[in-house]
């Protein structure tokens, strides 16, 4: 019989990759398996130099700043952590406190290697395709131009993903880069996006390829869309296909029109309307006219032009909708009707996430309209959105019952919603203690499910920070139940013990 170390390479490999982190561990079993799962194992790498993890992090800077080092040509994905000698990752002493002056020894030195050895390090990953980078508030001022340095001169880089929070990372020269396939930009606060806006449309026009740019969030004043590609050379339609923005504003016009008719994807939140010519709901009447079908949808803007839309075509995967952007309460109602009635149900037979965040406990909560159209989407994994509080044991039951007729169901979320006859004088305090009211109420319904042996209803559902997991009773047993939701917070059942 065949064991595990007589298999090709290649085979070995294959079974390495349904693995996840265990390679590691198996790379140690004898040096065939270490030469053979190396390049496996340095496939994606993380740099971390922190004040806990100074001899590693550094240890790791002098390897890969080392001539013909294995990750050198290995290495397709690393994250950028934290380049902070003093940081403490478990946030045991403030972030605004000042540094010690001068610095303690082991810090010096290693901020010493570290400029030494960071730019070589980076830039001797001549592979690489995609690039993590945590622009951290407390890490060395140098940093920022030191991994630029580098990553410039990495030939196959296709993807770039920032999280800045240092107004360190303002002066990022991005329009130093070229061909990439994925942007990908959070930042802390607007005036450090303010800043690299204009390089970052430098890079699209240089990156003809581009397949997926998220951007944001910004704040008054917007980035606009418009900017973002006005670098594009007349001859260059991007083959976008996933678009993500976050307080953006939208000028559709010569500029940006063509480069959206390729989309499948389209994320926008927070995005403003504070010009009438950047009114955002004329997106949906584009889309519509120009017969893009999204299959994946996220907006925190929901519209009667969107609703249009959404009904006007079949195929969405990904449905999240959030504040109802309606004027009354009563044409929120027709909104809503219109949505569990017209334009869900065109996309029963594709849909595999839905969220749907009601404003209050009306039409848009997951009632039996809602569920009957729901039970129809058969490929459905993921659905979050709220309940009415009255009567809350039969919703929750009807509820969790529709997940019996979804085979692929693996996550139920659900919320409290607001309650819409609340009087204008009811402060934070009485609504927050609705919802909390209203969470202890859902977890006791939750626990009290009953679940039969032959049902399978949604293995997971989470109620706040709770989570409530399928879990075997012997109670339940003995009333001819096979299984009850048990929250990850409560404590066993003396039932339930197996002593």
């Amino acid at each position: 019989m065949s064991t595990l170390d007589s298999l090709p390479p290649e085979l070995i490999q294959q079974i390495c990759a349904e693995l996840g982190n265990n390679v590691t561990e198996l790379r140690l079993v004898c040096k065939r398996m270490s030469r053979i799962l190396e390049s496996h194992v340095l496939r994606s790498i993380a740099i971390d130099i922190t004040k806990l993890r100074l001899d590693v992090g550094i240890s790791q800077l002098t390897t890969l700043a080392t001539q013909g080092n294995h990750a050198a040509t290995a290495t397709h994905d690393l994250h950028i952590r934290n380049l902070c000698p003093l940081k403490d990752p478990f946030g045991r002493s403030p972030t605004w406190a000042k540094p010690p002056t001068p610095y303690p020894p082991e810090v010096k030195i290693a901020e010493e290697k570290m400029h030494a050895m960071l730019q070589v390090a980076v830039a001797s990953l001549s592979n690489l395709r995609s690039l993590r980078w945590d622009i951290g508030r407390c890490d060395s001022k140098w940093t920022p131009k030191a991994v630029m340095n580098a990553v410039k001169t990495l030939p196959l880089l296709e993807s770039l993903e920032l999280i800045i929070e240092s107004s360190d990372a303002a002066d990022l020269q991005l329009q130093c880069l070229r061909n990439l396939q994925s942007i990908k930009i959070s930042v802390r606060r607007n005036d450090y996006f303010m800043k690299i806006i204009e390089p970052l449309s430098l890079l699209v026009a240089k990156s003809p390829n581009l397949h997926t740019l998220h951007l944001g969030p910004t704040h008054r004043p917007a980035a606009s869309l418009h900017h973002l590609l006005m670098n594009c050379p007349p001859n260059l339609v991007l083959p976008l296909k996933h678009l993500g923005l976050q307080g953006f504003s939208l000028k559709l016009d010569s500029i940006t029109i063509p480069h959206l008719h390729r989309l499948t994807s389209l994320t926008l939140h927070h995005y403003t309307e504070f010009d009438p010519d950047l009114h955002p709901d004329g997106i949906w009447a584009m889309l519509k006219t120009t017969d893009v079908r999204l299959n994946g949808i996220d907006v925190t803007r929901v519209s009667t032009t969107l609703l249009d839309y959404i009904s006007s075509y079949s195929g969405l995967k990904k449905l999240c909708l959030a504040r109802m952007d309606i004027e009354t309460h009563e044409q929120s109602e027709l909104a809503a009707n219109q949505f569990y009635n017209l334009c869900l149900g065109k996309h029963t037979s594709s849909l595999e996430e839905l969220i749907v965040t009601a404003d209050d406990e009306g039409g848009w909560c997951l009632g039996d309209q809602a569920l009957a159209v729901i039970s129809l989407c058969k490929k459905l994994k993921i659905l979050e959105g709220s309940l009415v509080s009255a009567a809350l044991y039969k919703r929750v039951k009807s509820l969790i019952g529709v997940t019996t007729q979804l085979p692929r169901m693996e996550k139920l979320i659900v919320h409290p919603a607001d309650v819409e006859v609340f009087p204008s004088y009811v402060g934070d305090y009485q609504w927050m203690n609705h919802f909390e009211h209203v969470e202890e109420l859902l977890s006791d319904c939750i626990r009290e499910y009953e679940v039969t042996e032959s049902s399978e209803p949604v293995p997971l559902i989470l109620v706040g920070s709770r989570k409530f997991m399928m879990t075997p009773s012997e109670r339940a047993r003995s009333a001819g139940v096979a299984l009850r939701y048990q929250c990850d917070s409560d404590e066993p059942d003396a039932g339930d013990c197996d002593f």
